[in-house]
């Protein structure tokens, strides 16, 4: 993980510009982070292991987790040919948080 240095984070507020304090010290006060499911190599042990998941789906995550450029980290990006960040559920879901969790919409 890289570390900021005092030099990188004056550079981080130099091309933020005006906004640099409200972006780097925002405190998130819709979604309480306790809900978070946060990425890390142990993404599949710690988040899904305990799913009813066959153990075949659980390896098939976990191989995905494990390829490309972000191996290892937890997370995955699969985007469509035609689409990017900006198409992404935080744009549909923001109003209801909770329904990030795909176990809540299972729920209903």
């Amino acid at each position: 993980m890289a570390t900021v240095t005092r030099g990188s984070l004056e550079k981080i507020e130099e091309a933020l510009g005006g906004d640099a304090r409200d972006l780097l010290e925002h405190r998130c006060q819709t979604v309480p982070k306790e809900e978070l499911h946060l990425p890390g190599g142990d993404f599949v042990d710690r988040v899904w292991k305990d799913s009813d998941r066959p153990t075949r789906v659980l390896r098939s995550l976990e191989s995905l987790l494990d390829h490309g450029r972000l191996a290892g980290t937890g997370y995955l990006s699969i985007l469509p040919v035609d689409q990017g960040i900006e198409h992404a559920a935080g744009a549909s879901f923001a109003a209801n948080p909770i329904y990030f969790d795909g176990e809540k919409i299972v729920r209903l």
